[in-house]
């Protein structure tokens, strides 16, 4: 009898949802390395304090409504970039960004920064998108030389000819996914 309350308990955690809730915390936190969002803030994406942070990055979680794992862990010239692309302004920073997103990325445009489904064109929808750094530079014509194509194996710029360009940096095998 004792197995079958054990057993009636850890279903009723489960069916309730509790055993499976959502941590923006714990969410935001697993975007970086421990030695960056353990010190980090985390904000949701209201940009309401969750935890403050004595290091100078804060992290974001995953969105739970989008497809993917995708929570970010940024610095002060990314939250910038980042507080612009939700208004639909231009972003202001003036130093280099650095962003990590090590559970992956939501499927998204490589052309279009607001498309929220594919566009069309070849290649432009970036799907299987596994841990990666991002990085903003201030001066986009830096980034001129650098591959559009997402699928060509190393780093890439996506939303070139945007205010929102920036360097997307693969950290595992895209191939391997």
């Amino acid at each position: 009898m004792k197995s079958m309350t054990q057993i009636l308990i850890v279903v009723g955690v489960i069916w309730s949802g509790s055993a499976f809730a959502f941590d923006p915390i714990k969410s935001a936190m697993s975007a970086a390395p421990e030695t960056i969002s353990a010190k980090a803030t985390v904000v949701d994406w209201n940009m309401k304090t969750l935890k403050e942070g004595t290091n100078g990055w804060t992290c974001l979680p995953d969105n739970e409504n989008a497809i993917g794992n995708a929570p970010w862990c940024v610095n002060e010239p990314w939250l910038n970039f980042l507080k612009a692309y939700i208004k639909k302004e231009e972003p202001t920073y003036n130093g280099v960004g650095i962003a990590y997103m090590l559970m992956g990325d939501t499927p998204v445009s490589n052309s279009d920064p607001f498309a929220t489904e594919p566009t069309g064109k070849d290649n432009d929808w970036v799907t299987d998108l596994g841990a990666h750094v991002m990085v903003l530079v201030p001066n986009h014509e830096s980034l001129k030389d650098i591959s559009t194509d997402h699928l060509n194996g190393g780093p890439w710029v996506m939303w070139p000819d945007t205010p929102y360009a920036h360097l997307m940096v693969p950290v595992v095998n895209r191939t391997e996914m």
